[in-house]
């Protein structure tokens, strides 16, 4: 099979695959065996950033075997915009989600009790929570979140 890429796809690619390293690796220390094939893909389409005229943006370091990009592509790319943005909006989102969770589990009197309940009433009882939160997170961001 052979696909082809316009110059302005590839340079979308290596973004796309920026995106895809960082989730499966920003908060990894070590490599992980279930991630090598995607960093195997990875590395064979970066292999192709000369060829597409991007070697100011991917090179390859010949003591590590591996490609990498380079400063000028962190400096250009919008993929950690893109990251940020899906980051910041992912932390609210789980913390009001949580504190919900917390609370409807203190308010039913365990977690034994909020499964016995139905779709329906879980969700009648989370509606005010997660609207109650997202207003005052809105507002106030963390400045009033204490933890005792």
């Amino acid at each position: 099979m052979e696909i082809n890429f316009t110059k302005k796809e590839y340079r979308a690619l290596l973004d796309i695959l920026t995106i895809a390293d960082w989730v499966l690796n920003a908060n990894k220390v070590e490599k992980d065996p279930e991630t090598e094939e995607y960093r195997l893909l990875e590395h064979k389409l970066f292999s192709h950033a000369e060829k597409m005229g991007f070697e100011n943006l991917i090179e390859y370091d010949p003591k590590l075997e591996r490609y990498f990009p380079t400063q000028e592509y962190d400096e250009t790319s919008k993929a950690m915009d893109f990251i940020d943005e899906f980051e910041n909006d992912s932390f609210w989102e789980e913390l009001i989600h949580r504190l919900v969770e917390r609370d409807i589990v203190k308010q039913e009197g365990g977690i034994e009790n909020v499964v016995k309940l139905s779709l329906e009433e879980r969700l009648t009882k989370e509606a005010p929570l997660e609207e109650m939160y997202a207003k005052e997170l809105e507002i106030n961001g963390l400045n009033n979140l204490k933890i005792d």
